[in-house]
């Protein structure tokens, strides 16, 4: 399949990629420190299962409102400014958890701002990486997103888990957000869109693209549904309740759960790395995207169920470990190879719209996952019962998500169905890029050959109007 013959400088475009890896990387550090400091939280506050869950549970309370929200605004504002916006807000929620004064009420409404604040991270970071790569070129950048939430985990839990054990819960929380605005600085200094971003100037651009309900009821898009809602049920889960399973049910310390929750996701990392790069590979070799996408994602989230009903019943040990590190990896994959999905059915216009309501609507299991797992641990007879519960529910959920997005996932079909061309973008010019490295695009960029289409447009600013 051809390319447009004018691309951004790979160095550029990379750059980019690896700033948001970072990105990543601080928002799930932002996400994982309330699970780690879980136990130190309950007993310093006196607060239950059940509390502790509903602390959990409102971070995604406006999550998905904020991720549909921004996802429609960033197809008009350029995706620097929003991405810098969220992070000022998402840092100075854990700040103001640093405070001595902050109790249950304040971490409630602080992570109430926190998934306001974080709940377009994914969906912006994919689109504005995809902005530097054409189609067939996205699933490893999306990957490598992906690993940058792995990495935050990996990483971060262990640094966040001394920094409790030395200074306390609170320090951790100031850690997060002073890396956040970290971040902040080389990102206004190095980041910004690429050629490929299309972001929508004018009124006129929508008439090319189909109606947004009409995205909405293809099969690429109920399928990323069912499965990114059972994926993000898994990650919520994890985030808030393994490491306490680690200490309640297995009886190891603060610093052995959070060494054993980064060593599974420092595995996951070569798992994520590796599914994406073979998922690529296969589009490059010429299969289909419903292959290398839909049933190479839905097939990973099946298997991390499947060992998750084995992760309360295989006991404690080497068997144990083996069991997370399918269980709560092998299943992340998914996210980057649904990004480049729905990237793939989506005109350009409506791309950040797309991936900021499906990831928006999937992730309101973040909403329920925890603290339904909470009252399931907390009225069972034991913390071994009640966990058990809640990872086989975890697990029915994968199953039945990967199941759907194996059968579902069909981006070529339903692109044909909404009458768009394939592949149907072409870089901006120089002139129209937000971006000053984006200048060394030579000026053929404007007549370009536009991947199976007979003439490339005399206006790439409007890539849209390439729509068929």
């Amino acid at each position: 399949m051809p390319e447009p013959s004018a691309r951004p400088p790979a160095r550029r475009a990379w750059t980019v990629v690896v700033l948001l890896f970072f990105f990543m990387a601080v928002n799930f550090m932002d996400k994982a420190v309330l699970g780690l400091a879980g136990q130190r939280i309950r007993d310093d506050l006196g607060i239950g299962d059940t509390a502790f869950g509903t602390i959990g549970s409102a971070f995604f309370l406006l999550f998905s409102v904020a991720g549909v929200a921004v996802g429609f605004l960033a197809d008009r504002v350029p995706a620097r400014w929003l991405l810098a916006t969220m992070v000022v807000l998402w840092s100075a929620a854990q700040l103001v958890v640093a405070l001595p004064a902050a109790g249950f009420a304040t971490l409630v409404v602080t992570r109430i701002v926190l998934g306001a604040a974080e709940g377009p991270a994914f969906p912006l970071a994919n689109h504005t990486a995809f902005g530097w790569f054409p189609d067939r070129e996205r699933t490893l950048p999306g990957s490598v997103l992906t690993v940058g939430g792995a990495a935050g985990v990996a990483v971060g839990g262990p640094l966040l888990a001394v920094v409790i054990g030395q200074w306390g819960w609170r320090a951790a929380f100031a850690l997060t957000g002073a890396l956040g605005l970290v971040w902040l600085a080389f990102w206004l200094r190095l980041g910004g869109e690429g050629p490929y971003a299309a972001r929508r100037r004018d009124a006129a651009a929508d008439g090319a693209a189909p109606p947004f309900r009409r995205l909405l009821a293809r099969g690429t898009v109920l399928g990323s549904l069912a499965c990114g809602f059972a994926a993000f049920w898994m990650m919520a889960v994890a985030m808030t309740w393994l490491p306490q399973y680690l200490q309640r049910v297995h009886g190891h310390g603060l610093e052995a759960a959070s060494l054993m929750a980064a060593g599974t996701q420092i595995v996951g990392i070569v798992f994520i790395l590796a599914i994406g790069q073979a998922a690529q590979r296969m589009l490059r070799a010429g299969r289909s995207s419903r292959v290398a996408r839909g049933l190479v994602g839905g097939a990973a989230v099946l298997t991390s169920g499947l060992a998750m009903l084995l992760l309360t019943r295989v006991g404690g040990g080497a068997a144990l470990v083996a069991v997370m590190l399918v269980a709560f990896t092998v299943g992340n994959a998914f996210f980057g190879l649904m990004s480049s999905a729905l990237a793939e059915v989506a005109p350009a216009a409506r791309r950040a719209a797309l991936l900021g309501t499906v990831t928006a609507v999937a992730s309101t299991a973040g909403a329920f996952g925890p603290a339904l797992s909470g009252a399931l641990v907390e009225r069972a007879g034991s913390a071994a019962a009640g966990f058990g519960r809640a990872f086989d529910l975890c697990a029915l959920l994968m199953i039945v998500g990967g199941l759907l997005a194996a059968a579902l996932i069909r981006p070529a079909r339903d692109r044909a169905a909404l009458g768009i061309a394939e592949t149907s973008e072409a870089p901006e010019t120089s002139e129209t890029s937000e971006t000053s490295e984006t200048s060394e695009i030579s000026e053929d960029s404007e007549t370009s050959e536009i991947p199976e289409a007979p003439e490339a447009p005399e206006n790439p600013e409007n890539p849209e109007r390439m729509l068929a």
